[in-house]
């Protein structure tokens, strides 16, 4: 199904779907402006401050996107409390992020919940994405990505972790944990896109009209 059918509040949470995603571009950015310019030269982190801003803003951006979407998965038990799990998750890792902003949290708490926050997000993307993919009425494209990105952030994030444990051989932190690294990087890299898609399908404006463009003026007399 390539078109979604539309449901009361699509049009509106197109909107933040469209923000999540230029924020989460900028998140990108940031990040990788801080540890080719800043990390080097043990600071100013003023693109690691950037980056803890917009990331706090996105993950509230991301909670009408998110309840939007789960309004189409069937009812259950699980669906029902992710329904409040995954808000909670953002708006703990917005608040953690704003938190160490002010100084008032330290950076490896502030981290943590950043992280266990991305994990929860994860979990939503590969198991709501599931569940939707043969739904009627649900993108296959939006399915699929969703579902590649989640399972990524799930699969990779763990592994990732054992590039950062100082006790472990060197060879294992480069290379098991450099190509967990790698993966968890492409795909939140990717993830600024699927708000994009999803913004473009919860708009519910047709494919031609998306693509049309501003015709020059013909000249007149």
């Amino acid at each position: 199904m390539d078109r979604m059918t539309e449901i009361p509040g699509d049009r509106t949470a197109a909107k933040f779907a469209y923000a999540a995603a230029g924020l989460g571009v900028m998140g990108v950015a940031s990040l990788g402006a801080m540890y080719a310019v800043e990390v080097p030269k043990g600071g100013p982190f003023v693109f690691g401050t950037i980056n803890d801003a917009v990331g706090g803003v996105f993950s509230l951006a991301v909670i009408p996107v998110i309840l939007q979407i789960h309004r189409r998965i069937p009812p259950g038990r699980a669906a029902d409390a992710g329904k409040w799990l995954v808000p909670a998750a953002c708006a703990a890792g917005s608040a953690s992020s704003f938190l160490l902003i002010a100084r008032k949290l330290e950076y490896k708490p502030s981290t943590a919940i950043s992280l266990a926050a991305m994990t929860v997000q994860g979990g939503w993307l590969l198991l709501a994405n599931r569940a939707l993919l043969s739904s009627k009425g649900y993108p296959e494209d939006l399915a699929r990505l969703g579902t590649a990105i989640g399972a990524g952030l799930l699969g990779a994030l763990p592994v990732a972790g054992l590039a950062f444990a100082e006790q472990l051989p060197a060879w294992l932190r480069r290379g098991v944990g450099g190509a967990g690294v790698t993966v968890v990087a492409v795909a939140w890299t990717a993830w600024p896109y699927w708000y994009f898609l999803a913004g473009r399908h919860l708009s519910h404006v047709p494919a031609g009209k998306r693509t049309r463009r501003f015709r020059p003026l013909r000249p007149t007399g």
